[in-house]
């Protein structure tokens, strides 16, 4: 049975929600079939909470499902994985930025320029409950991933959580309850792809075992719930 045949389904945040490890098939594809949910996809690889140029920004990934007029069921979405990267091999992309009330949270107003990644995220979280009322709003977060510091992705995951949690905006938490640790050598290679041509798991990208293991089962638990149906 097709527990949400004809409700719509829309994803933003990056390729963890894209598929990108797994020919493209995604958290919302899973979910799709699942469930039966109608999906749009405005997820992109390498997208970030905070603006970096050149990279997919998930404000304005809001900002057109927004202006499309979108009327969703159900809101899934990530996002900090590539803001905590440290491309200079010292700073990550996107500041964490201070833990405070900002003045301006929508995607409309947020700053285009020094974003940081608590502004941002916040701006995110609330547009999606301002403009979106009548939808249920899912946060993923993401796995321990082996080509992350250690430190910076507990923060910043720990900081996308507390801004959920005032938001009331559920969270699926792989990081947490789904067990997947990439810096286990055997589980990276196992359930991550080989994105690179490494000859091993790229610590980042689930392939179908992964999504189907560690993350699937954590999210479609938590859509049961927000359904009530669990």
């Amino acid at each position: 049975m097709k527990e949400f045949s004809g409700k719509k389904l829309l994803i933003f945040g990056d390729s963890i929600m894209y598929g990108s490890g797994n020919g493209g098939y995604g958290v919302g594809e899973y979910l799709a079939n699942r469930f039966g949910f109608s999906l749009a996809k405005y997820c992109v690889g390498g997208a970030r909470v905070g603006r970096q140029e050149g990279k997919s920004w998930i404000v304005e990934q809001v900002r057109s499902a927004i202006e499309r007029g979108e009327k969703p069921h159900l809101i899934v979405f990530d996002g900090f994985t590539n803001d905590c990267n440290m491309t200079d091999g010292a700073t990550c992309d996107v500041p964490l930025g201070g833990e405070h009330n900002p003045t301006v949270c929508d995607v409309f107003g947020v700053s285009e320029v020094n974003t940081n990644f608590t502004d941002c995220f916040e701006s995110i979280a609330a547009s999606l409950i301002k403009y979106f009322k009548d939808s249920k709003v899912l946060f993923v977060r993401p796995h321990k991933m082996g080509r992350r510091g250690a430190e910076v992705q507990k923060v910043y995951g720990e900081r996308a959580v507390s801004i959920c949690k005032k938001y009331n905006i559920s969270v699926a938490d792989i990081y947490n309850d789904g067990g997947l640790d990439t810096f286990d050598e055997a589980l990276r290679d196992k359930y991550t792809n080989d994105s690179y041509g490494w000859g091993r798991g790229d610590c980042t990208h689930p392939n179908a075992d992964g999504y189907e293991k560690f993350y699937m089962p954590v999210i479609e638990a938590a859509v049961l719930k927000l359904f009530k149906q669990l």
